[in-house]
């Protein structure tokens, strides 16, 4: 009995402390999804009103209304703190052996054990009740004839515990790809925002500083409209003011797919420049490869893993934590509260690891990846002068060169005035040939004398 009593206080502390540290991330989610309910539900009652799809508009409002009540606020809200960028001294951390005890030193502020702070509770609830009613019927106020609870076959959860295994490591396993996919298109998508600036920067005339300024603004507006298209508190004014002119702003704003609008600018820009066929096609190819990276992206987003799969999983997960109790009071006795809580967290731990990062665009650190594709392309272009007058410095030389190598060649035609026709046709084809060497200059700096 005193170790009954031990466990429901400790499991009591530790809810308080789990509950009372979620608090304030529970008025802050509250308070935001105040702001944002009420303009979604008037642009979907819009819709149903006088509009030829106004079924299935009144099908969305239904669904909307239905999904608002298994909105997790708390938990929606603490995705933005998943969005971490690692420098030296956080892998120096991570790799430390010091990282045992920091996990679980703070195991109770873990944004998991807040998330699962509702089934861990039941699970221990569960256990509690049926630990009370061992413990008394033990104790005999129950009577001789009150039925036991207590299962002492184990083989059935034996058996079942193998699948749930499975259904477990499917679930991470398809989930960490999708999250895979996502950070790789994005990591494309950054290396493609620097590359067509650069062939901007190269291939376009010097006489058309406000066309190559344009890519640049572009640029940068296709990754941030990109994420604020696939997020859901996404505020493309607030992200493009400082990038886009005014006029340019608000025609972005007027158009509905905000991501087709700015490659549909890049292409125009590509097409209206002076840029010869071989470098267009590179540029454009780069174009393509934004448009991929965005369907691939908008299929992440819009179609999850079998809805089939998740809600198997999580009635497995439910009846079989909530009849583990019943075999553990004979091995466990007033430690089996503690120990269900604990078997509870872990198994609910690796599901919803799954599920969060099963959308991954809520969670990947996209605001960094802007913020990288907005500082390189600034910076090349202030480099541009720079890189000018050094690619300057290597023509001029190679100018110098060519013509001291041309006077070399007419003083030896001088004291050779009495060759044939034939030799100097050949003299001539020569001079072509090394001519020809020189239009395009070696950046190495090779001597070509």
């Amino acid at each position: 009995m005193q170790q009954f009593v031990a466990s429901c206080v400790c499991c009591k502390l530790a809810a308080a402390h789990v509950q009372q540290s979620s608090t304030t991330y529970r008025q802050s989610s509250a308070a935001l999804h105040r702001q944002l309910q009420p303009r979604r539900l008037a642009r979907i009652r819009s819709q149903a009103k006088g509009t030829k799809h106004a079924k299935q508009a009144r099908s969305r409002l239904h669904i909307y209304a239905t999904n608002e009540l298994d909105r997790d606020c708390e938990k929606e809200d603490s995705r933005k703190y998943k969005r971490t960028v690692f420098n030296f001294k956080n892998w120096a951390a991570h790799r430390s052996t010091k990282r045992y005890s920091r996990h679980l030193l703070t195991i109770l502020g873990s944004r998991i054990v807040r998330g699962l702070l509702r089934p861990l509770l039941i699970v221990t609830a569960v256990s509690s009740v049926v630990a009370m009613y061992e413990t008394l019927l033990e104790s005999g106020f129950l009577g001789l004839g009150a039925p036991s609870l207590s299962i002492e076959a184990t083989a059935p959860f034996s058996l079942t515990s193998f699948a749930l295994s499975l259904l477990l490591v499917f679930r991470t396993n398809t989930s960490y790809a999708r999250w895979q996919e996502a950070r790789s298109i994005w990591g494309g998508v950054t290396n493609r925002s620097r590359d067509i600036f650069r062939q901007a920067l190269t291939f376009v005339p010097g006489n058309e500083p406000e066309l190559v300024d344009m890519f640049k603004r572009w640029s940068i507006a296709y990754s941030k409209t990109l994420m604020c298209h696939l997020r859901e508190e996404g505020d493309v004014k607030a992200e493009l003011e400082a990038v886009l002119q005014p006029d340019e702003l608000e025609l972005l704003l007027a158009s509905k797919h905000r991501p087709n609008y700015v490659l549909q600018i890049l292409s125009g820009l590509v097409e209206s420049s002076c840029i010869v066929s071989p470098e267009r096609f590179r540029m454009d190819q780069n174009i393509t490869f934004f448009m991929d990276a965005q369907g691939s992206c908008e299929r992440i987003l819009q179609t999850p893993i079998p809805l089939s799969y998740t809600r198997h999983t999580s009635r497995f997960l439910v009846i079989w934590l909530g009849l583990m109790p019943l075999t553990l009071w004979k091995s466990c006795h007033g430690a089996m509260i503690p120990v269900s809580a604990i078997i509870a967290f872990l198994l609910l731990g690796i599901e919803e690891i799954g599920v969060q990062i099963e959308e991954p665009f809520g969670i990947l650190p996209l605001e960094n990846m802007c913020e990288t594709i907005e500082t390189n392309l600034n910076e090349m272009a202030g480099n541009n002068s720079g890189v000018s007058y050094l690619i300057g410095k290597v023509n001029q030389q190679s100018w110098h060169m060519r013509h001291e190598w041309e006077d070399n060649r007419r003083r030896a035609e001088g004291s050779h005035g009495d060759d044939s026709e034939f030799l100097r046709s050949s003299r001539d084809g020569d001079t072509a040939a090394r001519d020809n060497s020189f239009a395009t200059p070696d950046l190495s700096g090779s001597d070509h004398r």
